[in-house]
């Protein structure tokens, strides 16, 4: 196995390393901190793998401080879809799932792919994805407390409630405010924005979206594999005689597939290219969440071209 590469089993407390030194294995354990950072680049320089590619999955959020940490300090990074960690487990026909384990199938999996080096996004792209994922979550602080606020009949305990939506609809002015500060400065956002507003029933919350979650388009050099990173792909249960329910993935980008569901419905709605999708796939007998399922990965491809040409929205050219 080759030396040149690293496999991290990012967790929030943790990095659990896996690699092979002299061809022997070698697995360690280091706080995912900054602290950690540094211990796990100096055992790197000791053991002669400073040049060597750390390789990743995409979890959560815990692996984007130890990511960009790592670049800084001049390694080279894959982060990889989990969904393809799982499968090359699979593969293996793995049946122990331990955090040195999936070390190991992290490590072997970069070995054997050799994934592209990732690279992070712009300091403005970085601002915008977090402005825009904690515009996200006080949306949804304040539509948990107005339906508190909806059932509660105390007098006192309903002020106490609208002072504290007062509060978050005061963040949310702020966190907008500073969104439009962000696009009016930086051209490039500009530009991609007023190319995604042209695809009717894409609003400014899509397009905070699909900009902060896909800052770079260029990880994906087919329509196919963004749906897939969305967790939109269909997941078809067949084998034999047995044939199951086709679902969703849901191997992916969680907050891209949860934003993208109002759009789709909104693009239903008012964008003729999705509209008659919708009414074809209707028509012939689909249940409705398997329609708006369809819609959004119809949806996501329509903004992966306009992205990708550079050029707005043309009925025609979605149809085509």
């Amino acid at each position: 196995m080759s030396e040149n590469y690293v496999g991290i089993d990012v967790s929030k407390a943790k990095l659990d390393l896996f690699v092979e030194v002299g061809g022997k294995p070698r697995h360690h354990v280091f706080y995912n901190s900054e602290q950690g950072y540094r211990d796990m680049l100096l055992w790197l320089r000791k053991a002669g793998l400073q040049k060597a590619q750390i390789c990743m999955e995409a979890t959560g959020c815990y692996w984007e401080k130890f990511a960009e940490y790592m670049h800084k300090a001049g390694m080279q990074v894959s982060v990889v879809n989990p969904s393809c960690i799982k499968r090359f487990a699979q593969s293996e026909l793995k049946r122990t799932k331990t955090d040195k384990v999936d070390a190991g199938v992290i490590f072997r999996f970069a070995g054997a792919m050799k994934p592209t080096v990732w690279m992070p996004p712009p300091k403005e792209v970085q601002l915008l994805q977090a402005l825009s994922r904690r515009l996200h979550a006080l949306t949804k602080m304040r539509r948990q407390e107005l339906n508190r606020l909806e059932a509660e009949s105390e007098t006192a305990v309903r002020r106490s409630m609208e002072i504290l939506v007062r509060a978050i609809e005061n963040e949310m002015e702020k966190a907008r405010k500073r969104i439009k500060e962000i696009f009016a400065v930086h051209k490039d956002l500009k530009r991609k924005q007023k190319l995604l507003l042209s695809i009717p029933g894409v609003g400014d919350e899509t397009v905070h979206l699909i900009l902060s979650e896909v800052p770079n388009l260029d990880l994906f050099p087919t329509d196919k594999q963004l749906v897939a990173f969305a967790g939109l792909a269909p997941k078809e249960k067949s084998s034999g005689t047995s044939v199951g329910r086709t679902v969703l993935s849901k191997t992916g980008n969680s907050r891209l597939r949860c934003g993208l569901y109002m759009a789709a419905v909104s693009a239903m709605k008012w964008n003729p290219t999705v509209r008659d999708f919708a009414a074809r796939l209707t028509n012939r007998g689909k249940p409705m969440m398997k329609v708006v399922a369809a819609c959004m990965r119809k949806l996501l491809q329509i903004i992966y071209g306009v992205l990708k040409s550079g050029k707005p929205f043309r009925e025609r050219a979605a149809v085509a």
